[in-house]
């Protein structure tokens, strides 16, 4: 378990096709990242989303989001 790496919320966004975005421009810049949805919200389709990254990425995907040029998506959902 020692290899394991930690996981953590890099943003809360209030459906899940702005977390695929980003998560998709996080991937282009070679930073792994991941959508989490709840399946149950999931049914109704705007269910918040969060994008999560390795704990070892998290400041360099917070600089590439503070460079995109559309960087306000669709209002992050509160922290």
């Amino acid at each position: 378990m020692e290899n394991e790496e930690k996981i953590v919320v890099l943003e809360k966004y209030l459906n899940p096709i702005d977390a695929n975005i980003v998560k998709g421009a996080l991937e282009a810049s070679g930073i792994p990242a991941g959508v989490i949805v709840d399946s149950t919200a999931n049914a109704i389709l705007m269910a918040p989303a969060r994008v999560v990254v390795f704990e070892k990425d998290l400041e360099l995907a917070r600089q590439v989001l503070s460079q995109a040029p559309d960087a306000d998506l669709d209002n992050q959902a509160e922290q």
